[in-house]
């Protein structure tokens, strides 16, 4: 891999320290889970255990996808019981999620486990995760996200179906960084390995959409970002990733996530002040660069 600029090391150094509105942490969610299925006084001890692997293979997967910062299920155990979480899943949001947790979503997990007979006469089964994402201060439902993802092999455990949830969450929630350097058609951007960014992997680069005053409210709405130009991963390390750009030059500080299949959740994480936070970064780039 190629060798990057000493200033570089100390630049990321920096990033990381940024305060207040600067680090967002290129849109972290505070995130609780819990089980949709609380349990039935005649559940045993062995459906007890597969219920308690299928929320931790869940939390698994979205603490893998680097987006989230989760909740510790003893601290939303104590703010719901069985009857509250039906009454916030129908639309009666419980202040203590925002003021207490300072929440943004909870993440409703429920699990079936299928049994099929093969071929062959064996005894296969098939477990598929759902988990129904809930915005906290509206308590609407935004997405489903599901392990059952027709081109992937049959899960038969609660960690395997966790590993393909992981997939779906990375297409809800890809990865977001920053340009911290430019040299002609190279492009050095802050998502590495750590990132689950690999060598060949495609980066959108993104705008903020343009914010729109409602006639009638007078409130202001933050369009959808938008997809202003793509780059090439061509070599990666833990941290960062070198990339080549096809087209015009790249704009230092630009805002780039991985590809996906699809974004999910783009309307509802339009919501996040990323004219700030970019502005913010910039700032310090641009510093680190002129010195």
């Amino acid at each position: 891999m190629k060798k990057l600029p000493p200033w570089l090391g100390i630049l990321l150094l920096f990033l990381g320290a940024l305060p207040g509105a600067a680090q967002v942490e290129k849109s972290l969610y505070k995130l609780g889970l819990v089980s949709g299925d609380q349990g039935s006084r005649n559940e045993n001890e062995s459906q007890r255990r597969f219920r308690a692997a299928v929320l931790n293979a869940a939390t698994d997967a979205f603490v893998a996808s680097r987006r989230f910062t989760m909740v510790e299920r003893a601290q939303l155990d104590a703010v719901f019981t069985e009857k509250n979480l039906q009454e916030f899943i129908g639309g009666q949001v419980n202040n203590k999620l925002t003021d207490v947790l300072g929440l943004d979503l909870v993440g409703v997990v429920d699990y079936t486990v299928e049994s099929t007979e093969s071929a062959d006469g064996q005894r296969e089964l098939k477990c598929i995760i759902d988990v129904r994402l809930i915005d906290v201060k509206s308590a609407s439902i935004l997405a489903t996200l599901s392990s059952d993802r027709p081109s992937m092999s049959v899960p038969s455990t609660a960690r395997a179906a966790g590993q393909l949830l992981y997939e779906s969450i990375r297409d809800a929630f890809p990865p977001l960084g920053y340009v911290v350097s430019v040299n002609g058609k190279e492009v050095v951007v802050d998502l590495g390995s750590d990132s689950g960014v690999k060598k060949g992997d495609t980066l959108e680069i993104v705008q903020e959409g343009e914010q729109i005053i409602h006639p009638v409210t007078g409130k202001l709405l933050s369009s959808p970002m938008k997809v202003v130009g793509k780059i090439k991963v061509v070599s990666v390390s833990p941290q960062v990733s070198i990339c080549k750009a096809p087209g015009e030059e790249v704009a230092l500080a630009s805002l780039v996530r991985l590809q996906g299949s699809r974004t999910l959740l783009l309307d509802w994480a339009a919501k996040i002040p990323w004219g700030l936070v970019k502005g913010a970064a910039a700032g310090v780039i641009l510093r680190k660069v002129q010195q």
